[in-house]
């Protein structure tokens, strides 16, 4: 009976062991399970963090080339509207319009606009990657993908119109030359372009009622595709306002803003360089810069190059449009000059008239 009594106290003995032991081997698994589950966990977040990094730097890439691309939308606007202007003009007052300058008359018409976003916001949304599990990235990378589809549209061809006038009349088109100056087209001497009977035979179609008919036409269909420009400016801005809402940060990033211009040292043609303007230290989208100015003309651009320029049509202050017109300075004195990038303006303050 005693030895029974032992063999029963040896069994629970042991049983408890095996309890003690299971116990710790569950305690055990559950360590290692949990310690998987926050590596995967601080994998996932560390995985999550690349992505939300990599997204913000595609994010400025495409912030700055559709900021470019309201300067294409605008001067498409600006394009068209003087296209429709010149039409009025040369309805009205055909006989005022002087014969050497009857073929720029036409051919300036058939000029197109920009046809939609830059290659550049094309290629960067094409790298545009996004987490999936993060509604706001897919919810804005949507927006910008909707953006470039939509601006993408295509228009219809001014010159199938306006060709056929020169090539009918066996006239040529008239021979636009590079100045040295701007770096910017200008147009040959029409009087040793054209022969006489060049222009008598353009003038000819100039007066005729076919011609009229056509710029009519041509009218309203740039009236009709300057819808389009105006549509994609807006969506661009409202593209620019979301990434900006989404990454605050982000920057607009130009290197090595510069003013150049007869009003400093002169153009390329005579050797000239860029006079360097600092950022703001407020504001890293203003640039500025004391100087003197002489009367003359001037145009803002980076690197020392015309790839990124800008210019305008008024003074001292105004917007600063893309490849835009010289800058006239009327008034030689000291200046702070002040580029904003960001609102797209530009302002010459005359050192006398500050307050």
């Amino acid at each position: 009976m005693i030895n029974f009594f032992r063999k029963i106290r040896h069994k629970l003995a042991d049983d408890n062991k095996f309890l003690k032991y299971s116990r710790y081997a569950i305690g055990e698994i559950a360590l290692v399970m949990i310690g998987i589950l926050l590596a995967l966990q601080l994998n996932n977040w560390n995985e999550e963090r690349k992505l939300e990094a990599q997204f913000k730097v595609s994010l400025e890439k495409l912030y700055n080339s559709i900021n470019f691309d309201q300067y294409l939308f605008q001067n498409s606007i600006d394009l068209l509207e003087w296209q429709i202007h010149s039409i009025d003009f040369l309805l009205l007052h055909p006989d005022s319009i002087p014969l050497d300058q009857i073929p720029w008359a036409i051919y300036g018409l058939g000029f197109e606009p920009n046809e939609g976003v830059s290659p550049e916001t094309i290629y960067h949304t094409s790298f545009l990657e996004n987490s999936i599990s993060n509604n706001d990235q897919n919810d804005l990378s949507k927006q910008i993908i909707n953006y470039v589809n939509y601006a993408r549209q295509s228009k219809k061809r001014s010159f199938d119109l306006i060709y056929p006038i020169f090539l009918e009349e066996e006239v040529p088109f008239p021979n636009p030359s590079i100045s040295l100056e701007t770096n910017f087209y200008t147009f040959a001497d029409t009087i040793s372009y054209y022969s006489m009977d060049e222009f008598n035979r353009l003038k000819s179609v100039f007066d005729s009622h076919k011609f009229k008919s056509t710029i009519k036409s041509l009218r309203s269909t740039k009236i009709m595709d300057r819808v389009i420009p105006k549509n994609q400016l807006e969506d661009a801005n409202s593209i620019l306002q979301l990434i900006k809402v989404y990454y605050p940060e982000v920057r607009l990033v130009y290197q090595y803003v510069g003013i150049i211009g007869t009003s400093i040292d002169g153009f390329p043609d005579v050797g000239a360089k860029s006079t360097p303007l600092a950022k703001n230290k407020e504001d890293e989208n203003i640039w500025e810069i004391e100087m003197f100015l002489k009367q003359g003309k001037v145009k803002f651009r980076c690197r020392d190059s015309w790839a990124q320029n800008w210019g305008g049509s008024s003074f001292p202050t105004g917007s600063a449009e893309f490849d835009g017109l010289d800058i006239l300075v009327d008034k030689a004195g000291d200046y702070l000059i002040r580029l904003d990038l960001g609102k797209k303006t530009y302002e010459f303050i005359k050192k006398e008239d500050e307050s």
